[in-house]
């Protein structure tokens, strides 16, 4: 025979588990949307950002044939090492040229102070007159000048000398290298480049709107997709004036009728505090950036 009472007891035991299970997945939705809104208040985040670093032009200040070329394409370079240098046969030419130049000027000038003093000497007693001690001087003023003329020159014709040199101005690596032995360049002609590996940076593009809770200091964690495993601590340094867009080779105009609202993004530059040799850099590839916007003011290098 059925028991009605303990069938009633047992729907009514389902209903409160029911009841009970209600309650505690309520409570974990809305627990897990106030952690959700926390932390998406605490951290924002882009994967619209690139690796950046500093870039070096190289060029030479002087024309010339290239005759020694010491470094080749994506080549570790340190500050101050030689990367190439032009024929220096011309330069020295200029500079013994000008040497005997100078060794002339210097003759004249000697020759012409000798011959002021003289020249005013004679003025003195009346042996000669006036005008031909104001000669004297004119010429002493001339060869002077000529002197100093000279000695500039030789100047010049040294310092393109040692320009025919060209050093490394940081460490870095070299980078669209085309240049050839026996390539005649212009003076101040881009040629090549050396990527500064003294500092990193990525550039990440957060949206408009999510600029108000960020600030130069707070800290920020950098994923390079190259590296996806490896977290790279980061600081924000800067905040551009400007979106992406103003800056462009033509900017959009809003001015029209037909206009449409559309949310832009603005530059922030985060510092990256710990590049690792490991785990090397390359400028324009693409990450991931965090930021933590409740994260103590920190002062970035």
């Amino acid at each position: 025979m059925i028991n009605i009472k303990t069938i009633q007891q047992k729907i009514s035991s389902s209903r409160q588990i029911q009841i009970i299970l209600s309650i505690i997945l309520v409570i974990g939705i809305v627990t897990g949307g106030i952690f959700y809104w926390l932390h998406a208040q605490r951290y924002i985040s882009t994967d619209n950002a690139y690796v950046n670093a500093n870039i070096v032009k190289i060029s030479a200040q002087v024309s010339g044939q290239v005759s020694n070329l010491n470094v080749q394409n994506n080549q570790f370079v340190n500050k101050g090492e030689l990367l190439f240098e032009l024929d220096p046969i011309p330069f020295q030419v200029a500079v013994d040229k000008e040497k005997a130049q100078l060794a002339i000027a210097e003759a004249n000038w000697k020759n012409a102070q000798t011959n002021t003093k003289r020249v005013t000497m004679l003025a003195k007693n009346r042996s000669l007159s006036i005008q031909d001690e104001d000669d004297a001087i004119k010429n002493l003023q001339v060869a002077t000048a000529t002197l100093q003329l000279a000695t500039a020159s030789l100047n010049k014709a040294e310092f393109d000398l040692h320009n025919s040199k060209v050093f490394a101005a940081t460490n870095g690596y070299v980078s669209n290298m085309t240049l050839r032995v026996g390539s005649v360049i212009s003076a101040f002609q881009p040629l090549f480049v050396v990527i500064s590996d003294e500092l990193y940076w990525v550039d990440a593009n957060f949206k408009e709107t999510e600029l108000q809770n960020i600030s130069p200091g707070q800290t920020a964690e950098v994923i390079v997709e190259m590296y996806p495993s490896h977290v790279f601590k980061g600081a924000v340094e800067s905040i551009s004036g400007g979106s992406g867009t103003v800056f462009s080779l033509l900017p959009p105009q809003n001015a029209t009728g037909n206009w449409i609202k559309i949310t832009q993004r603005i530059p922030v530059k985060i510092h990256i505090l710990n590049p690792d040799p490991k785990y090397p850099l390359r400028i324009g590839t693409t990450a991931t950036v965090k930021i933590d916007a409740y994260s103590n003011q920190i002062t970035t290098p």
